[in-house]
């Protein structure tokens, strides 16, 4: 506290602590890199510029991302770097920690943007091309990506709703496809699908009638045949030889 109250008043030293590192500028030009410790200056001539040079994580904001099948996922992404060369993360871009969310915000649409519902679920190849995708801004920068993952993908309200809808549809096309293979008609089919009942009992006044009762009776015996999952059971006969009564000889 008394070292920075000093440094204040005087402006003839500058305290740099550890986990950071200091870029002198001498009449505005870049001069020497000094490591924690007091450093004096000449006022008004030096100036020494104290940045963070520990790990730090990058706070990026929640993105909302459509995908190559038009699906909207919700994306939280982080990142944990370091500044590896304080010279060029000084000169060579201005607000370091702006500039950096903006590029990796960037860097994370362009990747997710070509992804779609399935290649979504592999993180990994994502963050590594994410990381690709940045090997340009660390060497100009003077950064290192240390760790860069995925905190949260999941579709948005709509987009799930489009998704659980597509499961379903795809789980009937599937029953239908199986019933279609067992012999069963089109009609019979789609019936048991959607859930329809099939009225057995009731008198239909239509000539065809009795031949629409007999195919939807058939087809109810097949479905019921088979959810018999279970194999078939052998049964002994018993047989039965029937002898004639003995009668009495007269």
């Amino acid at each position: 506290m008394i070292l920075e109250l000093l440094e204040s008043v005087t402006g003839i030293f500058v305290v740099v602590y550890d986990g950071q590192h200091g870029l002198r500028y001498t009449l505005g030009r870049a001069r020497d890199v000094v490591p924690p410790g007091v450093h004096f200056k000449l006022p008004i001539v030096q100036k020494i510029a104290v940045q963070d040079t520990r790990h730090t994580t990058l706070d990026l904001e929640p993105q909302v991302i459509q995908l190559s099948d038009d699906l909207v996922y919700e994306v939280d992404c982080k990142v944990l770097y370091q500044i590896i060369d304080l010279r060029r993360a000084e000169i060579e871009v201005d607000e370091l920690v702006t500039a950096m969310q903006n590029r990796v915000v960037l860097a994370i649409q362009q990747v997710v943007q070509t992804q779609d519902r399935e290649s979504v679920k592999d993180t990994e190849a994502m963050s590594q091309a994410i990381r690709t995708r940045l090997m340009g801004m660390e060497e100009q920068w003077g950064v290192r990506i240390l760790q860069l993952g995925f905190s949260n993908i999941s579709p948005s309200p709509t987009t799930l709703e489009i998704t659980q809808l597509d499961l379903l549809a795809r789980e009937k096309l599937s029953l239908y496809r199986h019933f279609r293979e067992q012999g069963l008609a089109e009609d019979s089919s789609v019936a048991l699908i959607s859930g329809a009942v099939v009225a057995l009992g009731t008198e239909i006044a239509s000539p065809l009638a009795p031949q629409r009762r007999s195919e939807e009776t058939a087809a109810v015996e097949r479905i019921v045949k088979l959810s018999e999952q279970s194999e078939p059971k052998t049964q002994e006969e018993d047989t039965i030889v029937d002898t004639p009564d003995a009668g009495d000889d007269e």
